[in-house]
């Protein structure tokens, strides 16, 4: 039985035969008379770039806003408006933080761990490392991709326990300015004390690997000064590192009886730190890294003016403690997507990491 369409539905068909017939056309191959269609090879991995001898030619940084406003799911208002008012980081802060540099030979551990120290601080959310182009002289530009992380951290808290309330109000910014520098300050009220706090740190000081934190915080029985320098073992191939920190805390200790403060009494700490290290890197998948150094901590206690003092105070004691630590770690990482946060990477240690630090406290340098 041959059945007759009406005569919009069999115009509308031949109008789609014709579409069809012209895209086809459209998509014909080229003939051989033809110009022949432009194909560009895909660039090679890093793999076989380090396989083949290449060296490093042009570092190129991106730094990427906190959204990517060209997709449709993030192109909202609140996000452009994240973005607007966020500095991203500045890429000379991404460069001295690479593991290599221009010049060098390809290597796949070193670009693989830079990604991994990138993506531990606080500031960056996406890091991605890929080659940018190769070129005759069997050097390979790079391209560092990096996605910033919103890093103003407003907190606010208020709890009751036992009939006492305490509360807390605090302001810190993980990248200021776009340096990688973090500032915090900040109120606390517990039982014990109220404290006004502030924080500054710069994990990327001079230039470098140099990192320096200070911490100070006014508090209405004392207060609690510290500070610390240190170049660390940023990377496993590192072969030394130091540091130095100090810690001054003045505070008044309380004594409770059935949730009520009984007594209370003065108590000074002092302690201070010096350590260096040694490690020969990576051999056989192994980092081997022996530090020495010594510990300094001094306790004093006092009578308070004012205030109910405790039947006895503790003794004074001053801890002098030499110490040897020894770390060995495995280089064994392993990259995930969506593991534990929503379309990040995220590197995972499988391999051992062991620590043993041994130390004596002896009377002859001062204990």
């Amino acid at each position: 039985m041959l059945t007759l369409l009406p005569r919009r539905r069999w115009a509308a068909g031949l109008l789609g035969a014709m579409c069809f017939a012209i895209a086809a056309v459209a998509q014909t191959p080229p003939t051989a008379a033809g110009p022949a269609a432009e194909t560009v090879a895909p660039l090679p991995g890093f793999a076989e770039l380090q396989a083949r001898g290449a060296r490093i030619g042009q570092i190129h940084i991106a730094a990427r806003d906190i959204f990517d406003l060209e997709d449709p799911r993030e192109n909202k208002l609140l996000f452009r408006w994240a973005n607007a008012v966020h500095i991203n980081t500045r890429p000379g802060v991404i460069e001295r933080a690479l593991l290599f540099k221009s010049g060098e030979p390809v290597s796949v551990a070193l670009i693989e761990e830079t990604e991994r120290v990138l993506r531990s601080t606080r500031y960056l959310h996406e890091v991605r490392i890929r080659p940018l182009a190769v070129h005759d002289d069997n050097t390979v530009d790079i391209e560092v991709l990096t996605r910033d992380s919103w890093t103003l951290d407003p907190g606010l808290s208020v709890s009751r326990s036992g009939g006492a309330s305490s509360s807390g109000i605090a302001l810190r910014e993980f990248n200021l300015l776009g340096t990688g520098i973090g500032l915090g300050i900040g109120h606390k009220k517990t039982v014990d004390r109220s404290s006004n706090e502030f924080e500054l740190v710069n994990d990327r000081a001079f230039g470098g690997w140099t990192s320096i934190a200070v911490n100070h915080a006014k508090n209405s029985d004392g207060k609690r000064n510290s500070a610390s320098v240190a170049h660390p073992f940023y990377a496993l191939d590192t072969p030394w590192a130091a540091s130095a920190s100090w810690l001054d805390d003045d505070r008044i200790e309380s004594i409770y009886r059935a949730g009520v403060i009984d007594s209370q009494y003065r108590h000074q700490q002092r302690v201070s730190e010096v350590w260096s290290g040694l490690s020969s890197g990576r051999v056989n998948g192994w980092v081997r890294r022996t530090s020495i150094g010594v510990t300094r901590q001094q306790d004093r206690y006092a009578l308070a003016p004012g205030l109910v003092a405790p039947p006895e105070l503790p003794a004074d004691e001053t801890l002098v403690s030499p110490f040897v630590r020894l770390r060995l770690i495995e280089d064994d990482f392993r990259t995930l997507l969506n593991r534990n946060q929503l379309q990040r990477p995220e590197t995972f240690a499988l391999g051992l990491d062991a620590q043993l630090q041994i130390g004596r406290a002896s009377t002859a340098l001062g204990s």
